[in-house]
């Protein structure tokens, strides 16, 4: 069950959460975070038969999203560090409460780098930590558009266990002990089951970079939720360089579980502090003759280093009677 609480009980619970004997030093703890601030200009997919309240209170067609402002999300972040351990606490904020528990915190974890195999970073991770299977960004600073693609929906965002990760400026790789990932209920296409108390996840991630200009990654995810037994996650990747302010960014993702089979492509100008993304998402499922595309263009600035500026534009076409929908987005990113 959640409980309401205070912005400021938050951060007074991330302090102590990193505070304790000889621990609660100011200088040790570090405390970051960003909110996104979204205009939406056009949203055709919540066009009729969405209906909106007008002061009368009576029911119309309007769109109740349009040239409308929003906070979707913010994130505080604590981070502390002692000897080879540091712990990280990830608490996420919707637009309209300040609950804490469940899937608002998205990181409580510890890194620890192993005495043993320092000179390979061998470090054990615990608790629950950002996926390391997938290409794209949850979170707004380091997101290359404002939403995520269709095979952001495949893949976990968090996962709840344990994991062994080393690895060189070369080749890098883990193996994954936790929770099953799909009864973690941390995909919007796969809510938790609440059913598979007793089931865990096994798996393993492999990165090998012999240059910047390519690099390959490989995720396998194992699951006991049937028919969506196993996943396998695919980039490659890489950054082309033509100066010290001009550079492409180039990802081809191929994603696969026992139903469904997604691709897509991302590629990312950047000029200095400007940037240009365009991706391009398709997914198949099995005994489906409909192939749902989505293509997204994107327009990044820095304005400060506290202050990033996006804006979107991105159609969807499910591919079936349903019409295509655009819509454009504005957002500012603000970090602290």
């Amino acid at each position: 069950m959640k409980k309401n609480t205070s912005v400021l009980s938050l951060f007074v619970a991330g302090a102590m959460v990193f505070g304790g004997a000889g621990l609660s030093h100011a200088d040790d703890l570090k405390v970051s975070g960003f909110g996104a601030i979204n205009l939406s200009i056009i949203d055709e997919a919540s066009d009729n038969p969405k209906a909106c309240q007008d002061p009368s209170n009576n029911a119309s067609s309007t769109n109740c999203n349009e040239l409308q402002f929003s906070v979707p999300y913010a994130e505080v972040d604590f981070e502390k560090k002692v000897g080879s351990v540091s712990v990280r606490l990830d608490l996420d904020f919707n637009g309209t409460s300040n609950n804490i528990g469940g899937d608002d915190v998205e990181q409580m974890r510890f890194d620890w780098m192993l005495p043993v195999g320092q000179e390979l970073g061998l470090t054990l991770t615990g608790g629950i930590f950002n996926s390391p299977v997938g290409f794209e960004a949850q979170d707004a600073p380091d997101k290359l558009q404002v939403t995520n693609g269709q095979l952001f929906d495949m893949v976990p965002s968090n996962l709840a266990g344990a994991q062994v990760s080393a690895g060189t400026s070369m080749v890098g790789g883990s193996l994954i002990f936790a929770n099953d990932w799909r009864d973690f209920g941390n995909t919007p296409t796969a809510p938790a089951t609440q059913s598979l108390g007793e089931e865990n996840t096994f798996g393993a991630t492999l990165a090998i970079t012999p240059m910047p200009e390519v690099g390959l990654s490989v995720g396998y995810l194992d699951s006991a939720l049937k028919p969506l037994e196993g996943l396998l996650d695919i980039v490659l990747s890489g950054t082309i360089a033509g100066s010290a302010d001009h550079s492409l960014l180039y990802a081809l993702e191929y994603v696969q579980n026992e139903t469904q089979d997604g691709m897509g492509v991302t590629l990312h100008a950047k000029h200095g502090k400007h940037g240009l993304t365009l991706r391009y998402d398709k997914v198949e499922t099995d005994g489906s003759s409909a192939e749902p595309t989505s293509l997204t263009v994107a327009f990044l600035c820095s304005l400060e280093e506290n202050l990033k500026l996006k804006a979107e534009w991105r159609q969807d076409d499910p591919d079936t009677a349903a019409k295509k929908t655009d819509a454009a987005t504005l957002q500012f990113v603000a970090l602290f």
